[in-house]
């Protein structure tokens, strides 16, 4: 297990999160670091936004899909200092 996807469970216990949730929130990760492939520590808003146009336009989810599917839904991305233009994934306040 990746020290990131380690961590996002973590993260997502803390907030004591579905079992349940917890794995469809790691699917849509990985689907998302899929669709570009690259890891999602490689990953920034950028193609965040990316990736939802592809699915309301491509994959023509409905909005309620892009809320559960996105991958931010539960978790915000943030820019640490070292890493400038990165994304990595915290949890949503």
């Amino acid at each position: 297990m990746s020290p990131l996807r380690r961590r996002m469970i973590e993260d997502m216990q803390i907030r004591n999160l579905a079992a349940h949730t917890q794995r469809v929130y790691v699917e849509q990760v990985v689907r998302f670091a899929g669709y570009f492939r690259k890891s999602p520590e490689h990953l920034g808003p950028t193609e965040i936004r990316t990736y939802l146009i592809h699915l309301t336009q491509e994959r023509r989810l409905s909005a309620s899909s892009i809320v559960v599917t996105s991958p931010h839904s539960g978790f915000s991305t943030s820019s640490p200092s070292s890493s400038p233009g990165r994304a990595r994934l915290s949890p949503a306040a």
